[in-house]
């Protein structure tokens, strides 16, 4: 089978960033007798490495996809009609969209999968995009690539439920699932976690709450400051907002008015993205990771949290009951009250956080990218020869 894999997603920061870098390693990895090349613009071609067995097509574009698609941006015609071109150019059994974020129409008749990770652009417009116009590309893009599309991937039974729900067509929707990776284990040096905590100027005497992630509304961040309260002035914390708050729509500035109208300023800090090396330090510095999101597709930093021993509080609401299963407490997350709550629980509570650790580590190698790139290949394979 010669596979056309699109790798514009690579340098991606988000989720779906990891998932492109991940998924296609493992893939060309898993390949076997395949033939694999990689469909990739001139800006992410610049600064990547790209596996070792794939055959890699660059495109000469003028504009990087993670600028061009941002929550205010729109890619070009003249470049997506180049890398249209540029696909059409290979004779492809088929060809795979890691995220439709990055879609293009091929101008050549081919078998095509496209991952769509979850519907909350769909759910939740008016939290994912931040004016009418943007909303309404998002919308010609994905109807061109259901209409182009022979299966869609996806990466929970949640997220393919929403799909349904919102698209209809259940016999053309696959799941996958994500996982951690390699890199995302127990840090047990005490110097490690004690720097980490330095270099972004957290506490080290507090229990640390963690939330890994976008800054988009639907992350529900606000009314998770407003649960801080709840704890009590006197109970010690302090929480790490890590992620990046560019490319999407964000609401960083409500959340820093929301840190400073309740006076957190000494118990909150942004860190803004960090890399590998720290995020899976900071794992192993947090006491608990919460994620009061109102969806998910699949909840990665959840199993990379698991994966590195962190307890997890979570919304009950999207993929992560499914992914977390046994190894988290749940809250509503359109409560702060219980939020609190929830978190109130686990910070006083040793004996559940040492359970929490040990079903979590469990729960995270329930996971992996090389069945994720196995199942993935299967798709592929299924939509050539349909």
């Amino acid at each position: 089978m010669k596979l056309g894999i699109d790798a514009c997603c690579w340098s991606n920061r988000r989720g779906f960033g990891r998932f492109t870098r991940e998924l296609i390693a493992h893939m060309v990895a898993e390949a076997g007798g395949h033939e694999v090349t990689l469909v990739v613009d001139r800006a992410t071609a610049d600064h990547w490495v790209p596996p070792e067995r794939a055959q890699v097509e660059v495109v000469a574009t003028v504009e990087a996809p993670t600028r061009a698609a941002s929550a205010r941006g729109a890619r070009s015609p003249a470049d997506l009609f180049r890398l249209s071109r540029a696909a059409a150019r290979h004779a492809f059994d088929v060809f795979f969209f890691p995220a439709v974020y990055s879609f293009y129409p091929l101008l050549r008749r081919v078998p095509t999968v496209i991952t769509f990770h979850d519907a909350i652009a769909e759910r939740y417009g008016e939290l994912v995009f931040p004016g009418r116009w943007p909303r309404l590309l998002w919308d010609v893009k994905t109807w061109l690539a259901r209409r182009q599309a022979d299966l869609i991937l996806t990466v929970s039974g949640d997220a393919r439920d929403e799909i349904v729900r919102c698209f209809g067509d259940p016999s053309r929707v696959r799941v996958i699932g994500e996982a951690a990776g390699d890199q995302f284990r127990p840090v047990d040096d005490p110097e490690s976690v004690r720097g980490v905590r330095r270099r972004y100027g957290l506490p080290e005497d507090v229990p640390l709450l963690l939330h890994v992630g976008g800054l988009s509304p639907h992350k529900n961040l606000r009314r998770l400051l407003e649960a801080l309260e709840g704890l009590g002035p006197d109970r010690p914390w302090h929480l790490a907002l890590v992620g990046n708050d560019t490319g999407f729509h964000t609401e960083i500035g409500a959340v820093r008015r929301d840190v400073r109208r309740r006076a957190l300023q000494d118990r909150v800090t942004l860190t803004g993205e960090v890399p590998d090396a720290d995020l899976v330090a900071l794992y192993s510095a947090a006491t608990v990771l919460v994620l009061p999101s109102l969806a998910e597709g699949f909840g990665l930093p959840a199993v990379e949290a698991m994966a590195c021993g962190l307890p997890v509080v979570a919304s009950r609401r999207g993929s992560l009951p499914e992914v977390l299963a046994e190894a988290a407490v749940y809250f509503d997350p359109l409560a702060p009250s219980e939020i609190a709550a929830a978190l109130t629980r686990v910070l006083g509570d040793g004996a559940l956080r040492r359970r929490l650790r040990l079903q979590g580590l469990e729960r995270a190698r329930a996971f992996s990218w090389k069945a994720a790139a196995r199942a993935a290949l299967g798709v592929c394979e299924e939509a050539a020869h349909a």
